[in-house]
């Protein structure tokens, strides 16, 4: 193994999606409850219906001893974060929907291969490849002589067996080698799920490189936003997209459809067929329905890319990309700049103003729910008593400062004195409410008071009769604040 193979390697042990399936802790209930729901038939669901049948699997692991303590919302997040799971919109509805990505695709099919019931190296995998190699010869061969040559072999060939047809003298496969070729078929249908999603992501990445190669193309007429002006279809024109498109035309075209039910009827109607298991013979049955569906989707998604594409820029909605852009590019130049002068964490005396809003998932709100509010318990009458003003007050004592009986209390003393401190109103008046008189004080002193030099101590009772010492800054009351001015003590 080379240096670059190694490298190669890590780099898809770390970075490939399927890798990182198959080596997480969960991956046999990962695998087991997605290739339970995304079946051969099913390429996508919407996002609460898959959340809701989640959570019943999960519910049933969870009896069983496993440890998936969260819920299947919860779950879909963190494997559409890690790419097990691709989130769309569906055109059709408000929903979201999700679906297996090619990484996905990749890892059920490499488990299944591990339980697989068949060996790879059978006759027909072997008969599928010579014959693919011997149409790949002949249609890739420029010279005529040898053309001809094969296809006059080709010619011979079937002329012998015409003549052994009507002469009646021909095998018939049936029994384990049938069986064999059909499990093959169908082993070749299983990867189509996993090539149309590799598909739709090369669409969807060669969609990106190319609004990204406009936005970078210096001048009005780059090559790439010359040829999107022209109509040229960059994106059905790749790669990707032409062969797509001749495996999507022979799907569609009606009468290759029509031969493909007829020999799926003929294989079904062979009497070999009845050692294939029901599940086997549904999927012939569905194989071609499936195929058109996954290929009208993805049909659906190349065009809808290829309208976007000319759209963004017969629009000129690229302008406005490009100057967003600049600005950002001039915006990373300055913080670069500033970088050896200003840390990231430093303080400046600039106030910055966020303007926009906040765009949070839909998945976060929270429903009302009526019934939350109603009573389930029958409403008890009680009888009216009398309200008793001192217990009132008493209790709104004990979980409140009493500032009335403060403010009257410097007030007097304000009166007697001239002039008082927070000491020299509690000598005067004792703390009724013990530490809360105290700390009432001071609030009074910093907003009706003014700041003297020093500290001064002050004492008071606790409830249970303990003295209590402490110091604190020297404040003066101020004698004309109306605050003090205006009260009367009753006597």
């Amino acid at each position: 193994m080379s240096t670059a193979d190694l490298y190669r390697l890590t780099r898809l042990r770390d970075q490939h999606a399927a890798w990182t399936l198959l080596r997480a802790d969960n991956a046999p209930a990962v695998l087991g409850m997605l290739g339970r729901h995304f079946d051969r038939g099913t390429r996508r669901l919407p996002a609460p219906e898959l959340f809701a049948r989640l959570d019943v699997d999960l519910q049933e692991l969870r009896d069983q001893g496993f440890d998936l303590p969260r819920t299947g919302q919860a779950y879909c997040a963190d494997w559409v974060r890690a790419g097990f799971l691709l989130r769309r919109a569906d055109s059709g509805s408000r929903e979201e929907t999700l679906e297996p990505t090619e990484a996905t695709f990749a890892a059920l099919n490499f488990v299944a291969g591990l339980t697989a019931g068949t060996s790879s190296v059978t006759e027909s995998r072997l008969t599928t490849l010579s014959s693919q190699l011997q149409a790949l010869a002949r249609d890739s061969d420029p010279r005529t002589q040898t053309r001809l040559a094969a296809l006059r072999a080709e010619r011979d060939a079937l002329d012998r067996q015409i003549e052994a047809v009507e002469s009646g003298d021909f095998p018939v496969l049936d029994g384990v080698r049938a069986v064999e070729r059909s499990v093959e078929i169908l082993a070749l249908a299983e990867e189509v799920p996993g090539d149309f999603a590799r598909v739709r992501a090369e669409l969807e990445g060669l969609n990106r490189e190319l609004r990204a190669r406009i936005l970078d193309d210096d001048g009005n007429r780059g090559d790439t936003l010359g040829e999107v002006f022209r109509g040229v279809d960059l994106i059905g024109s790749s790669d990707a997209g032409r062969s797509f498109t001749g495996f999507y035309d022979m799907i569609i075209d009606p009468e290759r459809s029509s031969q493909l039910d007829e020999w799926i009827e003929a294989v079904l109607s062979r009497p070999f067929a009845q050692s294939l298991s029901p599940e086997q013979r549904h999927r012939f049955r569905s194989l071609l329905t499936e195929m058109e569906e996954a290929g009208s989707e993805v049909h659906a998604t190349m065009t809808s890319l290829s309208r976007s594409l000319r759209h963004f820029v017969q629009s000129r909605h690229y302008e406005e990309h490009r100057r967003l852009q600049r600005l950002l590019r001039s915006a990373q130049q300055h913080a670069v700049q500033a970088a050896p002068h200003r840390k990231p964490y430093d303080l400046l005396d600039l106030e910055l103003v966020r303007i926009g809003m906040s765009i949070d998932s839909v998945a976060a709100l929270q429903l009302h729910n009526p019934a939350d509010d109603l009573v389930a318990e029958p409403v008890v009458s009680r009888p009216a008593g009398a309200l008793d003003l001192a217990d009132l007050r008493r209790i709104v004592r004990e979980s409140e400062i009493d500032m009335d009986e403060l403010f009257d209390n410097v007030a007097a003393t304000l009166r007697t004195h001239g002039s008082a401190t927070i000491g020299d109103v509690l000598r005067e008046y004792p703390a009724t409410q013990g530490l809360a008189t105290a700390v009432g004080l001071l609030v009074l002193a910093v907003e009706h008071g003014s700041r003297m030099p020093g500290t001064e101590e002050i004492r008071w009772s606790s409830p249970s009769g303990s003295e209590r010492v402490a110091t604190v800054r020297r404040h003066l009351f101020d004698p004309t604040d109306p605050a003090f001015a205006d009260r009367r003590r009753d006597t």
